[in-house]
């Protein structure tokens, strides 16, 4: 099913879908009530932004349909509907996140928490994560971002995801939890391994042991700070133990559980969002100039580029039997929210395929919706921000280093890899 290059989208948009990988097909049958049926492969990479011309054919054809691929899922793909899910918590339950894995062996805190425990753990969780704490964070950050920078800058080029992207989110991620930067390395292949195996049958073993050394790294830790409680101020793990979970203190078990989904959410995300925005500015001369020349354009830059690019496709597991526009779902079944599409319905957004720097009124929810909106929203925007303004003020321009095609992950969004060059002084 060939599909045109949206327009206003970056010009490696436009290439072939490999012709291994199916294309989605929809067909209607009696199975699912009558509602569209597709096999549309979610998790083998695509070249960049490929992704989004096939949830444009997906969201024209129908709001719901039930996706066969893997295990089998439903797939909301337009604004509305998606909106509509995030208001329901009740229905579309966060007992399961991940589409592919319905029954997840694990229990991450306050992930997979339903209402009330859920708003408890996060009245704990708020404060470090606070637009104040946050903007506190920022002068940080800054040399955070200069020091990532200068290990490259002077040779001309990089990877940018693993030499920038992955190291930059990974000390301020440390810095904000009052980690050893040393261990920035250990965290970024960690989280790199994880989900790597989401696309890799595999390399679930490998996961394993990179959750396991993660586990036990946060083991350790929390067994230090019962020891020698530090300044709960500057060491998240010695807050957590100060913090209240109605009328006794934190488990242990619940500050590693705590522990082990920040890393996982707060890692991969930043580098996957800052990865496509650097792919578009590479790609898109006249942004690139303006952040350069501009920097008060980032706020509703960022803003746009949460919009235009979301990494997230959230799951919810459904708590009982509901007919959701005409769709029997049924209890125990996952629904993803595709926001890959939602976030570019034209319904919502005028021209949702052009990337639109001053944006107006722009209500995406690339960070998640209700009770579970994003936790580290505010760290997020930040973080996005200040990358784009250093970088841009000692980097202005730049380029992709070659031809080659520009790769995305499945599953967990975000790019392979994306090799920028640059002219140098020398």
């Amino acid at each position: 099913m060939s599909v045109p290059a949206a327009p206003g989208s970056d010009a490696t948009a436009a290439d072939p879908v490999p012709a291994a990988r199916q294309e989605p097909t929809v067909a209607k049958v009696a199975e699912r009530g009558g509602c569209p049926v597709v096999t549309y492969d979610i998790m083998s990479p695509r070249p960049v932004l490929t992704g989004v011309r096939e949830m444009a054919e997906l969201r024209e054809a129908a709001p719901v349909c039930w996706n066969d691929f893997g295990t089998g899922f439903w797939m909301l793909t337009r604004y509305d509907e998606c909106r509509e899910a995030y208001q329901n918590p009740d229905i579309f339950g966060s007992d399961s996140v991940i589409p592919l894995d319905p029954n997840p062996g694990y229990h991450w805190i306050p992930t997979h928490v339903a209402s009330p425990e859920h708003s408890w753990y996060r009245q704990i969780l708020n404060p470090p994560f606070s637009p104040r704490a946050v903007n506190a964070l920022v002068p940080r950050m800054r040399e955070l971002c200069d020091q990532t920078i200068d290990m490259f800058v002077d040779a001309g080029g990089c990877e940018f995801v693993n030499d920038f992207a992955a190291v930059y989110s990974t000390r301020v991620f440390l810095s904000l939890l009052g980690l050893p930067a040393a261990d920035d390395g250990l965290f970024a292949e960690w989280v790199d391994t994880v989900f790597a195996g989401f696309t890799d049958p595999e390399g679930q073993a490998r996961t394993l042991a990179a959750v396991t050394a993660m586990m036990e790294y946060f083991v350790t830790l929390v067994a230090d700070r019962r020891a020698a409680r530090r300044d709960p101020e500057g060491d998240f793990v010695s807050y957590l133990m100060t913090a209240r979970f109605g009328d006794r203190p934190l488990r242990d078990d619940e500050i590693l559980q705590m522990c082990v989904v920040l890393v996982l959410a707060g890692l991969d995300t930043v580098k996957s969002q800052l990865s496509y925005a650097f792919h578009h500015l590479a790609t898109t001369p006249a942004h690139r100039h303006r952040i350069s020349i501009d920097p008060s354009v980032l706020p509703s830059a960022v803003e746009e580029f949460l919009r235009a690019f979301p990494i997230i496709q959230d799951g919810r597991k459904l708590t009982r039997d509901v007919d959701f526009h005409g769709c029997p779902m049924k209890k125990g079944d996952m629904v993803q929210l595709t926001l890959g599409s939602a976030m570019r319905d034209p319904r919502v957004f005028p021209n949702p395929d052009d990337v639109d720097l001053d944006r107006e009124a722009n209500r995406h929810f690339s960070f998640a919706a209700g009770p579970h909106r994003c936790l580290g929203a505010h760290l997020a925007r930040a973080e996005m921000t200040v990358a784009l303004e250093v970088w841009h003020s000692r980097i202005p321009d730049y380029r992709l280093a070659d031809d080659g095609p520009v790769l995305e992950r499945g599953g967990a969004a975000g790019l392979v890899d994306l090799q920028l060059a640059w002219d140098t002084a020398g």
